[in-house]
């Protein structure tokens, strides 16, 4: 019987890409470089802050002038500007509570980054439990915080899915043995090809997640 929903963050649940992209543009501006596209940038946003870098800078420069720790001061102070659960998801979010679910995130995103748009949204307080690699677990697509999941709420990986954009996403629920749900409206890169990364469910919007949430209701109550 399923009782948990876990959920991905950047390009799954929250669009946090508007404010990484201006972030990484801003360093390029400050270096004299290209500014990145949106579209472009869309291909990075699941992947962290060195996946922008490395659009622009070698290893070497990175490391040189800190542009990392660059990247994190500046994204404090705009990682929420313009960041918004991705549509229908507060409805969403609202209706798992009610036929009580429980809910969380796993998510690569740093724990500053992630409480802080979780706060600006007024959301941190709906979710059962938050993970992130920086609370002293190995990030996806390890399986690491898949479990402790089942040890802090007390499921078993036959009571849960999860549902991400990103391969280490899907490698991370196959590894833990929960079904694992691809959300193809996220952020991913056209060269991927997504079709071999072994997921067991894919939906397109939220409104496919809804009807994944009836089916599962459904056989919750018929079980």
């Amino acid at each position: 019987m399923i009782n948990t929903f876990l959920f991905d963050f950047d390009g799954t649940l929250v669009d946090t890409a508007p404010d990484l992209i201006n972030t990484a543009n801003e360093i390029y501006l400050k270096f004299n470089l290209k500014e990145i596209s949106f579209q472009e940038g869309l291909g990075c946003s699941s992947n962290g802050i060195n996946a922008f870098l490395k659009k622009r800078f070698t290893s070497d420069e990175i490391n040189n002038n800190s542009l990392f720790n660059q990247f994190v001061e500046i994204y404090k102070n705009n990682c929420y500007q313009n960041a918004s659960l991705f549509p229908g998801y507060h409805e969403l979010l609202k209706d798992l509570k009610k036929r009580g679910f429980k809910i969380g995130i796993v998510t690569n995103k740093p724990r500053t980054f992630t409480d802080l748009i979780l706060n600006h949204l007024g959301i941190d307080s709906m979710f059962d439990i938050v993970l992130c690699p920086d609370d002293g677990f190995k990030p996806k697509p390890d399986n690491q915080m898949f479990l402790e999941v089942f040890d802090k709420l007390n499921v078993g990986h036959s009571q849960v899915i999860y549902v991400g954009d990103g391969e280490r996403d899907i490698i991370a629920a196959n590894a833990s043995n929960i079904i694992s749900v691809f959300a193809n409206y996220g952020y991913i890169d056209p060269s991927e090809n997504t079709e071999i990364w072994g997921y067991d469910l894919l939906i397109n919007s939220t409104d496919d997640l809804k009807k994944l949430i009836d089916i599962f209701s459904l056989r919750n109550c018929l079980s």
